[in-house]
């Protein structure tokens, strides 16, 4: 009887100590699961050992996520990075773009990792301050660029974190090694870019075209004109010229053509035809276009284009073997 009664209220204070035991905040863990996508056991411990501190638990999240993800990056870090997304930001007529790489195709088409280089394309062209005020293009220090504060997401969402932090956190959430490879940022001049092989915003080819624009413009004109810089953004995808005018030729290699208008036509952006109305030139139908709006007149004075992974060694899985590898990571 003693000891039944022992072990009556032995069962009595472990019920009693479960029955009290924290208990996350349902709609806390449901707006945390949403805004970080986090699995629902992980929302449940953020929540617990932040006793229900919305705000202590997206700090614990984020700490976590960058432990994870660096110890995920020191063992995929010697992998090849040959794919991924090239994501572009425009304000008031300034460009900016980036090329973000991962292991696979099946990853770069994540929506987080989509999202991300585009936060890292939109941080780029806040940050970037013009350093020669000869070039109209100038190339991002990846170092600079890595230590700065991620802007927030499209939604709003601020996280305390920088550029390197998000990435590590993406590696350690898809499992792939995950590299900045390059930035660039249109310093002066009119431009506007032009995004292939994805949904406008990040793709696997993209195109900036940078205008000089004479005269002063009225916010129609420039308005017009950054029409035209897409245009012309799209024809550098197109047709992949090499030099913006035909000064920019070297005197060497011009001479050592066979054929030097034909190497022009094809070579030098302003000389190619345009894509849309053959009779012109690209640089004829710039020009022409800046004339109708009344303005003095405009040039092609540089582009950018880039494509995924050009110059990087690729792996040569094929695609059921990629989406098996990136299942079991």
């Amino acid at each position: 009887m003693t000891t039944m009664l022992k072990t009556w209220t032995a069962n009595r204070a472990f019920i009693r100590q479960y029955s009290t035991a924290f208990k996350p905040d349902i709609k806390l863990l449901a707006k945390l699961r949403k805004e970080t996508e986090v699995s629902m056991s992980k929302a449940k411990e953020a929540l617990t050992k932040a006793d229900n501190n919305y705000q202590s638990a997206l700090t614990w999240l984020q700490q976590d996520a960058i432990a994870s993800g660096t110890k995920k990056a020191s063992k995929v870090g010697t992998r090849i990075a040959g794919e991924g997304l090239i994501s572009t930001a425009l304000i008031n007529n300034r460009c900016s773009v980036i090329e973000l790489n991962c292991e696979t195709d099946f990853v770069s088409r994540n929506g987080m990792f989509k999202n991300l280089a585009q936060q890292v394309a939109a941080t780029s062209l806040f940050l970037h301050e013009p350093v020669d005020k000869e070039r109209c293009v100038e190339n991002m220090q990846l170092d600079t660029l890595a230590r700065a504060p991620m802007l927030p997401t499209a939604e709003g969402t601020y996280r305390d974190e920088t550029v390197h932090e998000s990435i590590v956190q993406a590696i350690g959430k898809l499992g792939e090694n995950i590299i900045l490879r390059r930035a660039s940022v249109v310093s002066q001049g009119l431009s506007a870019s032009y995004v292939h092989g994805g949904d406008g915003k990040t793709g696997k080819i993209a195109g900036v075209a940078v205008l000089n624009v004479a005269g002063e413009t009225n916010p129609e004109q420039k308005k017009a004109m950054a029409n035209v810089a897409v245009q012309v953004a799209r024809q550098v995808v197109g047709f992949a010229p090499r030099f913006a005018q035909t000064e920019d030729v070297p005197t060497d290699e011009l001479n050592s053509q066979a054929d030097q208008n034909m190497f022009l036509k094809e070579a030098v952006l302003s000389q190619q035809d345009y894509l849309m109305n053959p009779s012109l030139t690209v640089g004829e139908f710039v020009d022409q276009s800046a004339k109708s709006v009344g303005l003095e007149g405009a040039t092609v004075v540089d582009f950018i284009r880039w494509e995924v992974g050009e110059n990087i060694e690729k792996r040569a899985d094929d695609f059921a073997n990629e989406v098996i590898q990136a299942a079991k990571n």
